[in-house]
């Protein structure tokens, strides 16, 4: 194979460097012509935007540089007039906020590499009044803060911020208005018995703001309150699937212990069975006796297998009838002249299926042991499957072409081939399919896993506060 590589001439790049240069030129200097029409008309602001855009198209336009300069200088002493007209009028928050203006103009025309002079008189009014300002906004938020208005006080302890972060016990007093209103809120929700909400707000407030008060503390007693032991119980099993109950309720200890959901804690379930059967021999005599006044759990997790069955497919063959393609070369006997004849050779190859499936039925009931209220129930029904169809050719498969015929030795007008692509292709996905299923034994585990996955997911969702 021949590879053949082309050389870009040095003089392309430069004709291309030239053509982008002249665009530039094009650019910068009809936005100069524009903003010297904007300047004559006394619009020195919009000029020096004009001006600006110009001479970043163009640092070479001496034209737009200098009148960058002009009219960005007179844009900058025009505000800092206004800083000193607040000044004047004793303004001092009007006088910090308008001198800002100042200095981020200044920075903006500095970013293009042309120096202003900021006005003396704006600057020494400016660091006047910037002291009086922080310390009269201080206070006022710092009073808020008393007043418990959290809110307001936080927007103006931002605003000293902005201006200088260093200010005073600044960042000390934010803290507080951004902690206190989520410590009040966590507080009420725990004293109002919502352990879950509080143990959120709680967590939101020192992951956020860090360590604040005893909100730690706070956090670990609603976890304490509002955590739900929940005792395991032996699982009926209805089915013929030995010990699969005893698999799945191991699945189900594991995830519920795996500390996802803190409020979930399971608790050592030996005595339950017993527990079960005083209870049952009570309710026949007609006393109460509750499984909570015999174990730390407050909640009881039962459960009953009515349905697992395992099917493995036989697999399924059929013979199917395609043709070979071929190309020949045939050679003209008299003028030696090679032409290309396509064949169809009559073949057979071998279609293949088969499925294994599983399907599961489980009832489960989370009930409490105080009350004996149903906390939780339901039906969990999964019905997995594996299933394979592929095809095997004794040949060239990238030749086999699908269609149909009558008889191998002799043609008929009945014998059809599909030797295009919207034909071809199912037939070639079939030759390429996969050939192994998953084993009876995996679709059996993934149902245990998935009928234990769905009740952990029943009792953790549950949530006595909603």
């Amino acid at each position: 194979m021949q590879i053949y590589s082309v050389r870009i001439k040095p003089v392309f790049f430069i004709f291309l460097l030239i053509i982008l240069a002249t665009g530039q030129a094009c650019t910068s200097k009809r936005l100069a012509k524009q903003a010297s029409n904007l300047e004559d008309a006394g619009l020195y602001e919009m000029a020096a935007e004009h001006y600006l855009k110009s001479f970043r198209s163009n640092q070479r336009n001496i034209e737009a540089a200098t009148g960058l300069r002009r009219t960005a200088q007179r844009t900058l002493e025009s505000r800092a007039i206004m800083v000193n007209q607040a000044w004047l009028e004793g303004d001092d928050r009007e006088t910090v906020y308008r001198y800002l203006e100042v200095l981020d103009y200044h920075q903006k025309i500095g970013s293009a590499g042309i120096q202003l002079s900021i006005p003396g008189q704006a600057r020494t009014n400016y660091q006047e009044a910037k002291p009086r300002f922080l310390d009269n906004t201080f206070e006022e938020a710092r009073l808020l803060l008393e007043e418990e208005s959290f809110n307001r006080a936080e927007s103006l302890f931002l605003e000293i911020n902005r201006i200088d972060p260093d200010y005073q016990d600044l960042s000390r007093y934010m803290r507080v208005s951004r902690s206190e209103p989520l410590y009040r809120t966590g507080t009420d929700q725990l004293n109002s018995g919502f352990y879950r909400r509080a143990y959120q707000t709680f967590t939101t407030l020192l992951n956020n703001h860090g360590a604040y008060k005893d909100a730690r503390e706070l956090r670990e007693d609603a976890l304490k309150k509002g955590r739900l032991t929940v005792a395991i119980a032996d699982f009926e099993n209805r089915t013929r699937q030995r010990n699969i109950h005893e698999l799945i309720k191991s699945r189900i200890t594991a995830e519920l212990s795996s500390g996802s959901n803190p409020f979930i804690q399971v608790v050592d379930d030996r005595n339950i069975n017993a527990f079960l059967k005083e209870q049952q021999v009570a309710a026949r005599l007609g006393s109460e006796m509750k499984v909570g006044h015999l174990m730390a759990a407050k909640a009881l997790l039962t459960g009953e297998l009515t349905s697992f069955e395992i099917r493995e497919g036989r697999l399924q063959q059929t013979e199917k009838r395609a043709y070979l393609k071929e190309e020949i070369e045939i050679v003209d006997g008299v003028t030696r002249e090679k032409t290309t004849r396509t064949v169809y050779h009559k073949v057979t190859y071998v279609e293949y299926s088969r499925e294994n499936s599983a399907s599961g039925s489980f009832r489960y009931q989370l009930s409490s042991t105080e009350t004996g209220a149903i906390l939780a129930s339901g039906v969990i029904e999964l019905s997995p499957s594996d299933k394979v169809n592929y095809a095997v050719f004794d040949g060239e498969p990238d030749k086999l072409v699908p269609g149909h015929w009558e008889e191998r030795n002799r043609d008929s007008p009945k014998d059809n081939i599909r030797d295009e692509a919207r034909h071809i292709r199912p037939l070639q996905n079939l030759l390429s399919a996969r050939q192994e299923i998953r084993p009876a034994g995996s679709l059996r585990n993934e149902l245990a896993e998935g009928i234990a996955s769905a009740v952990s997911q029943a009792v953790n969702d549950h949530n006595p506060e909603q």
